[in-house]
Order: C-alpha cells, then sequence, then structure tokens
C-alpha cells in the first residue's frame, strides 16, 4: 500500500478559500507564478454537476456549477504546483440540450480536467456524440467495464499522471443499473462488465503507480463494498451520494470519499510527504461551492455565449409535467375559484417569472422552462410581451383542466393530492437543493370557499 491513513478535516474551510485567493490575487499582481508555491500535489474531486454552467443565483439555490468549481480549481493552482482533478460522473445534464453541451465540453477542455468518469448521463447522450465530444474537445473521458455489442471500447479505462515523480493511475467504473426520476436507460447497445470485475483487472494494470484512484458512478454503500473486496485501491471517489462524506470512511487501506449531488461542493486530497520511505499521508479537505466562493469570469462568459445562441434555438421541452388540454392563465379559473386564485396569487409562484428577470436569468430557456407554463408546447408560453400571463405558474400546473371544465362534466378530485414527483419535476435537487416537499407544500395548499363548484 503505498497511502497511509489520511487526516480527514470535515466541513468548508471559508479561511482555507480566502487564503488561497490571497495567494492568487499575489500572483497577478507580481505578474508571474508565486515562488513559494506549495509543492505537495492535491487531488481534487467532483461529481454530479448536472449540466450546470453557472449556479443560477436564486436565493434557493446560490451553490455548484463549472463557473464556481472552475473558479476554486484557480485558486489552488494559484498556489499549489501539482493539481490533478478528476471528476466521478455526471457532469453533463439528463436531457440532451445539444447546445449546452457543446459550451459545458468547451469550459471542461480549457479548464483542464484529467479524468472524467462516465457516468449515466454522458451515456445517455450517445455513443457518437461521446466520442464526438472526447475527439472534438479533447476530453479525458474514461471507463473500464462497458464496451459496445461488438467488444469495443466506449473509452480508455485509464489514465495516467506523473506528480512530483509519483506515478497517479486513475480509472472508472460505472454501477450496471439505470437512474433518474423517471429511470431513463443508459445501456441500449451496451455491454456492462461487473464493476469489481473491472477494477481488478484495471488494479494490476496499474500496478506501477504509487497511488491508485477509482472513479466509482455508484451509490455509496456500493462503492464501499467494491473498495472492501478490490485491494489495491489508494483512493475510491463514489461519484453518486446523496450527501458529502464529510469525514471520509477507511475501509481496509482503501479511503472512500464522496462529493455528494448536484455539483455542490469540491473535495481535495494532499499527498502529503510520510518518512523516509517514500510514503504518502492523504489530508483531506472538503469546500462548499456556496455564494462565497467567487466565480471564474471566463467561465460566466461561457454561460453568457450559450444563453445567447439558446434563445434563438426551439424551446427545450422535457419537463415531464402533465399537458392540459389547452393553456389558460390562473385569471380563467377565478370567476369560479375566487378564493383559491386569491390564495394563489400570494404565492411565489403567481410571481415566477419575476424572479428569474430579478436574477438576470430571464434569457435562459431551462430557467424559464419551469418559472413559466407551457414552454415550448402548443399554446404555451412564448415571451411576457407575447403571453405575459402565462409568465406564472398557474393553476394548471397542478389541476390539468380547463375552465370550462365543470361544463363538460370533467371533475378533478375533489382532493387532490399534489405528489412529491410533479413538485419535482421543477424542485429538483439541482435547482431547489433545500426544497423540501412537507415544509413546502403548505405553502401552495388553497381554502375552500364556498363558490368552488368542483368542493375542491
Amino acid at each position: 500500500m503505498r497511502a497511509t491513513a489520511p487526516t480527514p478535516r470535515a466541513g468548508p474551510t471559508p479561511a482555507f478559500v480566502l487564503a488561497l485567493a490571497t495567494a492568487a490575487m499575489l500572483g497577478l499582481a507580481a505578474g508571474c507564478e508565486p515562488p513559494d508555491r506549495d509543492s505537495r500535489p492535491v487531488l481534487l474531486y467532483a461529481a454530479d454537476n448536472q449540466g450546470v454552467l453557472a449556479a443560477c443565483g436564486c436565493p434557493s439555490n446560490p451553490t455548484g456549477g463549472l463557473a464556481k468549481r472552475q473558479g476554486l480549481i484557480e485558486q489552488y493552482r494559484a498556489s499549489r504546483r501539482n493539481v490533478i482533478v478528476v471528476d466521478a460522473g455526471n457532469v453533463m445534464p439528463d436531457h440532451a440540450n445539444l447546445i449546452k453541451v457543446k459550451y459545458l465540453a468547451r469550459t471542461l477542455e480549457r479548464g483542464g480536467c484529467d479524468a472524467i468518469a462516465l457516468g449515466d448521463q454522458e451515456f445517455l447522450l450517445g455513443l457518437e456524440r461521446l466520442r464526438d465530444l472526447r475527439d472534438r474537445y479533447s476530453l479525458p473521458l474514461i471507463c473500464a467495464n462497458v464496451r459496445t455489442d461488438a467488444g469495443d471500447e466506449v473509452a480508455p479505462p485509464h489514465v495516467i499522471r506523473t506528480v512530483e515523480g509519483r506515478r497517479v493511475g486513475i480509472f472508472a467504473v460505472i454501477a450496471d443499473r439505470a437512474w433518474g426520476f423517471p429511470v431513463r436507460e443508459w445501456r441500449k447497445g451496451l455491454k456492462v462488465e461487473p464493476p469489481e470485475k473491472a477494477a481488478r483487472r484495471e488494479v494490476e494494470a496499474l500496478a506501477g503507480c504509487d497511488i491508485v484512484v477509482a472513479l466509482v458512478h455508484q451509490a455509496v454503500e456500493e462503492a464501499e463494498e467494491l473498495a472492501r473486496n478490490v485491494p489495491g485501491i489508494d483512493v475510491v471517489v463514489a461519484g453518486r451520494g446523496y450527501q458529502p462524506l464529510r469525514t471520509p470512511r477507511r475501509i481496509g487501506e482503501t479511503l472512500l470519499v464522496c462529493p455528494g449531488p448536484a455539483g455542490r461542493v469540491v473535495g481535495c486530497l494532499t499527498f502529503e510527504p510520510q518518512g523516509q520511505g517514500g510514503g504518502v499521508r492523504l489530508v483531506h479537505d472538503m469546500t462548499v461551492l456556496s455564494a462565497r466562493i467567487p466565480e471564474a469570469p471566463w467561465v460566466l462568459d461561457v454561460y453568457w455565449r450559450y444563453v445567447e445562441e439558446s434563445k434563438d434555438a426551439p424551446p427545450p421541452d422535457w419537463n415531464e409535467t402533465p399537458i392540459p388540454p389547452r393553456y389558460e392563465p390562473s385569471e380563467a379559473c377565478k370567476e369560479c375559484h375566487e378564493t383559491q386564485y386569491a390564495r394563489w396569487a400570494t404565492t411565489g409562484h403567481a410571481n415566477a417569472y419575476e424572479s428569474i428577470r430579478k436574477a438576470g436569468r430571464h434569457r435562459d430557456p431551462e430557467c424559464v422552462l419551469c418559472h413559466t407554463m407551457g414552454l415550448g408546447r402548443a399554446g404555451g408560453f412564448v415571451s411576457m410581451s407575447k403571453t405575459p400571463r402565462l409568465g406564472r405558474v398557474t393553476c394548471q400546473a397542478c389541476h390539468v383542466v380547463t375552465s370550462d371544465h365543470d361544463k363538460k362534466g370533467v371533475k378533478p378530485e375533489p382532493r387532490i393530492t399534489i405528489s412529491s414527483r410533479l413538485c419535482m419535476s421543477c424542485h429538483g435537487p439541482v435547482q431547489s437543493p433545500e426544497f423540501d416537499y412537507f415544509q413546502y407544500k403548505p405553502k401552495i395548499l388553497h381554502t375552500t370557499g364556498p363558490e368552488d363548484r368542483t368542493g375542491k
């Protein structure tokens, strides 16, 4: 074993980030590299970016995004001579927004990742597009346990980096299962080898390396099982965690880390020299990509170029909410449901477009999709000048009927049950990381008035 037990340090460290920022500014002021940059190599790990170029800036979602991630990476590079950057998968979106994928690839190319594990959302783009992205943008995509039906590799199984005379071998595996909400199948036309079998083969192939890192696109429990059953791995990065592991887990001689969901955290492992025998001690740190982390200006420029190109493209239509017979504003419901309309008018749903306008994201189609009704669908929102009364989250978001439903004999359920799945089609972990269905549901429920002809 090449790496000895780590010294974990839990939680975000604003003071550390400030120190990095100061070092970066000093280097820029001098017009050259800071002469006293730390020679100890660091491994920065992240996962589950979910296709976010820049956090939307809403009060409920100030975290994550490649702009903040790259801002932190560049701070590390300003103070460290050797920085290895790895991603454990799902850096791309879960729907194929091809314009955005192009700008994400450009960002990753310029940002300088050392290894990107293929997650299920990368595979959902299709093999042909994946290979094009890899070749056109020189992306270091890796995966050791997936092949085509013909037996061809979909990506190299590993990469090797050398820092301060040490060889660091990095390989990736993915669980043989489909994820998503609803589940999206990514394995069509592919053969997925058991991750543990592929991991054993990679450990043998990387036996000459000083440190072996496994990017495991699995849940933490599955990644822990792999670490337990496959000796010879120094670090396992789990890419499918429901929450970050602020304190790494030690499984035998293997260190298990996890940055958690929605790309909100970047972990850091510093390689500390240990004794005269050339060993390494891994010191763990973790930074939340909160509002305190400055965004890389050039990534924000990329984001606004994406928005500029997207505004002239056909709007997205991957919001899986039900489609009413025709879209109507909430005012159409007011005649029969005045009490409910008055209650709705006090909620954030009634001013949904205004919130993204204040955040400056009213031209981003992905933001507009959830802050209006029916974007990209027949009769739905077009613009605030043409369809202003659909520039909200209207009654039809939950009640999929039209205002003449009583005349047509169409009766909604007497007591509609708003499902968490319906709400989370917009209030997902990326858009609303603090969303709690049971906490937020009471904020939109109506009282029943005598004019309510449906009895609802």
